[in-house]
């Protein structure tokens, strides 16, 4: 008995994500769930998705599979997609449920906290025909079991759409035959008691181009669920499929139904019976059968449909065929009644079909089929009774309007569509409308997990179809530069896969909080291999994968955590540090010699306004760009067109900006850039040519380095931390003045000497003939009036110097505080500033008034002492409040 507790105590520990050691109690996982999940959980499960394509099948091989348990724990995974999958082969069917059971035993093993995700595609084939059908799937449908395979004719269209689209035999199914649907309900449920706790639809759309509002689909993912939250590891289920239109929000009424159909405006209601403002009218093309709706109605005794029937080609006033069944699987034509009763308008008669007789004993179903007429809108259905004894369903075909409606999926999954860029061979970029990308486009409501959202939760995959078109390196729509999109990232180098990854993970996380980038770990590359690879892997080369593309410690990187501060240097080699550039620009590389050995340059293809904009990397919301340093090239012999150059918070508005810059003359005249202590909300800064330039191909940009920090930065009272400066002294410098008029000072950023964070400032000094120097902080009329006094961090040298702390106001008044330099201890040092005073030089009257500060200046002197050099370091100035 005691044995039995404790497994039962790890098995809850690990069900629930906490474990005690010590008498300690751990903090709850952020991945733990047991049930529904909150929309946080899941946004980090998604946001850690790797595609692992049927990671099932490598557990044939000890190697293999060791290798992929390594990669999964090495990089930090948590949702694994397409992990158990079949396409067409169902003839493997055993073999990859089999190798499903054992992968999700090894991966659960080493993390129990993993979601593994398979996959039921848009596919059926013939060789379903051998697959049994266990009893439990004719029971969940409410059938009497029989002994029988599934069968392929039975799951596809039945005007003959998309019959051998994945080849001879391989067919998409129809999700309104039954058959399929008990097909994907034991696929489903396998995968479930197995341990799968995701399942990926595919191209739902494709298999549902006849199902009204989702009707047939919302019934089995229904089911799916119904089942995954009693009998899942952690009682719950994810469902997501390739579309953004899912609502679960058919008529309940309805037990079935076959369109597509419309509701239609209400238009002019007097023509209609009673009224009517709620209308069902067809839509699509008409076939037979082909428009439907079943009702479920247990001892349904005779029906009343009354409907309005168009009659500008003679009245046709027969619109429908009803039958009745026992089990809704074998139907009888029974007679009807029609009357007129209603002539308001002549065009649009109303009539009430009745059953001619009583239904056949034993109806529990009944279904109204349209007819073929003159129009596929010509019969509009306006309500509906199905009666039994004692009871009645009645449809008035009102279309569902829940204050907030049902999404039907948990997330949804979709093509990257990178958008190829003219003039940048290979490259790629991220753009928001371009084809059907889903970028800030989900649709929103209720989550199947319980929560409201404005939008569904999404993966961007890096999508397979076979490869390549045909013409590798010409762009097509759905294929940049002639590939899929996996086959086109297999084709990259090493450095510009892992850079485009990077880029697109941050592209999404600033555009869109509801998406992430699904890694790509292990995908088929089709038609189109490199080298000897006819997959992408990402894992790192070794014995196992010799050619493995290696990407495997890019996406740990990635995954990882960023630093809250820093520089990111863009060389121009590629475009990923690029978050947007204009049409007629292009790269050059020419004369590298002629400018300062910089070979990759950007440049333009006519002489116009274009521009590239930077953004802040996406660390956290609260990351915002603190300044930036660009080199340019100028012909020597031609006048300086400045770039100009802009700045946003929000990719919107943007302001101009002038930055400091630094012209060296020689060969190419450059000019350096220096933007420094931007604005506090900055995000963004555009470098826009001037169309004043002498040619196209003057100027031209080189390096280009941004600067960024977490906004607290920008903290109230912080005034400098030495962090946002991306650990370049240019910048520094762009934003400290030295006095030219005054002994040398020279200042850097120190990562040795500092008080926290990653630097503080070193500031040398030389005084003794003018008897001081010093620099000045710009702080373009900061408002100090509600603090009481200024705090730093102060490492003196011990000399018998002085230095002070200078406060200049926008109204020109100064106000000092001296202080001595012997004690060399490093300290923190708070000044009330009611311990400045006025310089003996300037005669201002007056108290202080801090609302509006313009400087502050830090000075060195000889005071009482004597002339010479000497070291001083500063760091975390802020003012402060009593």
């Amino acid at each position: 008995m005691r044995q039995k507790t404790v497994c039962l105590i790890v098995a809850l520990s690990l069900l629930f994500g906490v474990w005690q050691t010590g008498g300690a109690k751990a903090a709850p996982s952020p991945y733990a769930f047991d049930g529904k999940m909150s929309q946080d959980t899941l946004s980090r499960y998604l946001s850690r998705s790797v595609k692992i394509l049927n990671l099932a099948f490598f557990y044939e091989d000890a190697e293999k599979k060791r290798e992929w348990l390594r990669f999964i724990a090495n990089t930090g995974a948590k949702h694994i997609g397409r992990a158990a999958m079949i396409w067409t082969e169902f003839e493997a069917d055993e073999s990859m449920f089999t190798g499903a059971g054992q992968m999700a035993e090894a991966v659960h093993a080493q993390d129990p906290e993993i979601i593994l995700q398979a996959a039921i595609f848009e596919t059926t084939a013939q060789t379903v025909n051998n697959i049994p059908i266990p009893a439990w799937v004719f029971e969940e449908f409410g059938l009497q079991p029989t002994t029988r395979n599934f069968s392929y004719e039975a799951m596809l269209y039945g005007d003959g759409r998309y019959v051998n689209f994945w080849g001879t035999g391989q067919s998409v199914p129809d999700i309104t035959n039954l058959e399929t649907q008990m097909f994907f309900f034991y696929r489903a449920k396998r995968f479930i008691d197995l341990g799968y706790e995701s399942i990926h639809f595919g191209q739902l759309r494709l298999m549902g181009e006849t199902d009204p509002f989702y009707l047939n689909w919302n019934r089995l993912l229904n089911r799916v669920r119904a089942y995954g939250e009693v009998h899942s590891r952690r009682h719950n289920i994810l469902l997501d499929a390739h579309v953004n239109e899912v609502y679960d929000n058919a008529n309940p009424l309805w037990y079935m139904a076959k369109g597509p159909f419309r509701y239609e405006a209400p238009g002019n209601t007097s023509i209609y019976y009673n009224n009517d403002a709620s209308r069902l009218n067809r839509d699509g093309a008409q076939s037979p059968d082909g428009h439907y709706i079943v009702y479920k109605m247990e001892g349904a005794t005779g029906f009343e449909v009354i409907s309005a029937n168009w009659a500008g080609a003679g009245d046709q006033p027969d619109g429908f065929d009803l039958y009745a069944s026992p089990d809704g699987q074998n139907w009888t034509l029974v007679g009807k009644t029609i009357q007129e009763i209603q002539r308001t308008d002549y065009t649009w008669p109303n009539y009430r079909t009745t059953n001619g007789s009583p239904l056949p004993v034993g109806t529990n179903y009944v279904k109204i089929s349209w007819k073929t007429m003159p129009n596929i809108w010509t019969v509009q259905l306006m309500d509906v009774k199905i009666n039994a004894a004692g009871a009645t369903l009645h449809d008035t075909l009102e279309e569902p309007a829940p204050a907030v409606k049902k999404l039907a999926l948990d997330f949804v999954g979709y093509p990257a569509r990178n958008k190829p860029l003219p003039g940048f061979p290979q490259e790629t970029k991220l753009e928001i409308n371009y084809l059907d990308s889903f970028y800030g486009k989900t649709i929103g409501g209720l989550n199947p997990q319980g929560w409201v959202s404005s939008r569904t939760p999404y993966l961007i995959e890096l999508d397979n179809v076979s490869g390549t078109n045909g013409n590798p390196g010409t762009s097509a729509p759905f294929w940049p530069w002639g590939y899929d999109e996996i086959a086109w990232f297999a084709h990259q180098d090493n450095d510009y896969r892992r850079s485009w990854l990077a880029y697109a993970n941050d592209w999404i996380r600033t555009n869109d909080l509801y998406g992430h980038l699904q890694m790509a770990g292990y995908n088929t590359l089709g038609y189109a291999p490199v080298g000897s690879n006819t997959y992408y892997n990402a894992i790192t080369p070794s014995s196992v994968y010799p050619s493995s593309f290696g990407d495997e410690e890019a996406i740990k990187a990635i995954w990882g955590n960023a630093p809250q501060n820093g520089a990111v240097e863009d060389d121009l080699r590629d475009l990923t540090k690029i978050y947007r550039l204009s049409s007629q620009l292009t790269k050059v590389g020419s004369n590298p010699d002629s400018y300062g050995g910089d070979s990759t340059r950007l440049t333009r293809t006519s002489n116009s306004s274009e521009y590239v904009i930077y953004k802040a990397p996406y660390v956290t919301d609260r990351t915002r760009l603190t300044g930036f340093v660009v080199d340019t090239w100028f012909s020597s012999n031609a006048p300086v067109a400045d770039f100009k150059f802009y700045i946003s918070s929000d990719d919107i508005s943007y302001s101009l900006y002038t930055p400091k810059k630094i012209t060296i003359n020689g060969a190419k005249k450059k000019v350096t850039y220096i933007g420094s202590r931007l604005p506090s909300g900055t995000r963004y800064v555009k470098i826009e040519f001037n169309n004043a330039s002498t040619t196209a191909t003057n100027p031209q940009i080189g390096k280009v380095s941004t600067f960024y920090a977490d906004s607290g930065v920008y903290a109230d009272g912080k005034i400098d931390d030495f962090e946002s400066y991306g650990g370049t002294d240019l910048a520094l410098n762009a934003a400290y003045e030295v006095n030219p008029n005054t002994d040398p000072v020279t200042i850097s950023l120190d990562p040795a000497h500092k008080n926290d964070g990653d630097y503080g400032l070193k500031y040398e000094y030389n005084v003794g003939v003018v008897t001081y120097g010093g620099v000045a902080l710009n702080l373009g009329g900061a408002d100090w009036s509600g603090y009481d006094a200024l705090r730093f961090w102060f490492k003196p040298d011990g000399s018998n110097r002085n230095f002070t702390i200078q406060i200049k106001t926008v109204g020109g008044d100064y106000w000092d505080k001296v202080l001595d330099l012997a004690d060399p201890t490093a300290r923190l040092i708070e000044i009330p500033f009611s311990a400045f005073a006025r310089p003996s030089w300037y005669t201002g009257t007056g108290p202080m008034n801090l609302s509006a500060v313009a400087h502050l200046s830090l000075y060195t002197g000889v005071g009482a002492g004597s002339p010479g050099s000497g070291t001083l370091y500063f760091d975390s100035i802020e003012t402060i409040g009593y």
